[in-house]
């Protein structure tokens, strides 16, 4: 029992200190880099590339850790390494300088996340046999960060977003050690990662694709398109602590919600709600109402992101599961986010935030077709 335990603390731990950064840097970043001057196609840029060359780092780092079975290496290498591009954002101040320490920050960090989800999975059993209680840790760590990031921006600057970046990044070496450090072994000869892109695969990834595309104006400028609505700087912070609470509720309950609807059904579902979700930021103006429409986020992503986890690991080798995970992440968490951030910074300036969200709504809904023949074809394979 006892050596159980260890892995698994590792593990919550590493969801918690992983996810602390993006609860400081979604609701505050580009207010960051807003108060540097930076006009709105800088940071649309600078925010949008983040996702891609991520992906695009966790991609290639996945290869190498399935061909050579070593996962746990790459994964701490990418995080010792990773950390160290936080400390110039301590004094960076032009677009070109930043855009190239991110752009280093997002090849090294991008893997450490598809690497956990895929050593969780492989150890399920081990581990508690709950992904959603594994991972809702995340999302409490998202919300610390959020709320811990509200007050000290609030009373103090934007200024300090770097050191509440900087601070998880030095941590984070230590749960990742302590993680389980195994690999299925390979039963057919190592293939290039795109060759997991079967069928239902590609219906997968098109939903998850314009599901993060439609995502720029949350992820990039709602505290912004609060802003513009009058409300109080400290809205966008309390907004995401309460979205995410919602979403720890749904990761926590989610193997029952899985019992009662098909993976493949909640993601059209989920899909759904989004749709709703965006078009009625796009056209609220009460604080309390827009703030409430945001609990949808626990659709938007919770709910989609459980039943992806249970969906992959059916439609992917066991031994290919960190190079499916990153795939996957690289297609849609990195093109669709990084495409959907860009596409808001270039038009948040000619159709404002509530047109932007207007058009998210538009493309949200373009991967309905996608996720209902997903479930058609996860259906026939069953």
């Amino acid at each position: 029992m006892e050596s159980n335990r260890r892995p698994r603390l590792a593990v919550i731990v590493a969801y918690a200190v992983i996810l602390f950064g993006p609860g400081v840097w979604a609701p505050y970043f580009p207010r960051f880099l807003s108060d540097l001057g930076l006009s709105g196609w800088e940071i649309g840029l600078l925010i949008g590339c983040q996702p891609a060359l991520r992906w695009v780092g966790a991609l290639a780092w996945a290869s190498v850790a399935d061909r050579w079975r070593i996962r746990h290496p790459v994964m701490m290498v990418a995080t010792a390494a990773g950390s160290l591009f936080f400390f110039p954002l301590l004094f960076l101040t032009g677009f070109w300088p930043l855009l190239l320490d991110l752009g280093l920050l997002g090849l090294m960090q991008g893997t450490i996340m598809p690497m956990l989800d895929a050593t969780v999975l492989d150890h399920l059993d081990q581990l508690g046999g709950n992904y959603g209680r594994l991972r809702m840790w995340g999302s409490i760590g998202f919300i610390a960060a959020a709320l811990v990031s509200a007050p000290l921006i609030h009373l103090g600057s934007a200024k300090v977003v770097p050191i509440l970046l900087l601070i998880p990044a030095l941590v984070l070496l230590v749960p990742i050690y302590g993680l389980p450090r195994g690999q299925a072994p390979m039963s057919t000869r190592f293939s290039a990662p795109w060759k997991l892109l079967t069928p239902p695969v590609r219906a997968l990834i098109t939903a998850s694709l314009l599901l993060q595309v439609s995502s720029g104006a949350w992820g990039g400028f709602f505290a912004l398109h609060v802003s513009r609505l009058g409300f109080s700087d400290a809205i966008p912070g309390i907004t995401w602590a309460l979205a995410v609470i919602v979403e720890v509720g749904l990761l926590y309950w989610g193997r029952q919600i899985l019992e009662r609807v098909s993976p493949a059904r909640l993601i059209t579902v989920s899909l759904l709600i989004t749709t709703v979700r965006w078009a009625a930021t796009a056209v609220a103006t009460q604080e309390s109402v827009v703030v409430l429409l945001q609990l949808g986020h626990a659709f938007s992503f919770a709910a989609f992101h459980l039943a992806t986890m249970r969906l992959l690991p059916q439609l992917v080798p066991a031994e290919r599961s960190t190079s499916g995970q990153a795939i996957y992440g690289a297609i849609s968490w990195g093109i669709g986010a990084s495409a959907g951030l860009i596409m808001a910074g270039a038009l948040v300036d000619r159709i404002g935030t509530r047109g932007l969200f207007g058009v998210e709504a538009l493309i949200v809904a373009l991967a309905l077709p996608a996720a209902l023949r997903l479930e058609r074809l996860v259906n026939q394979k069953h």
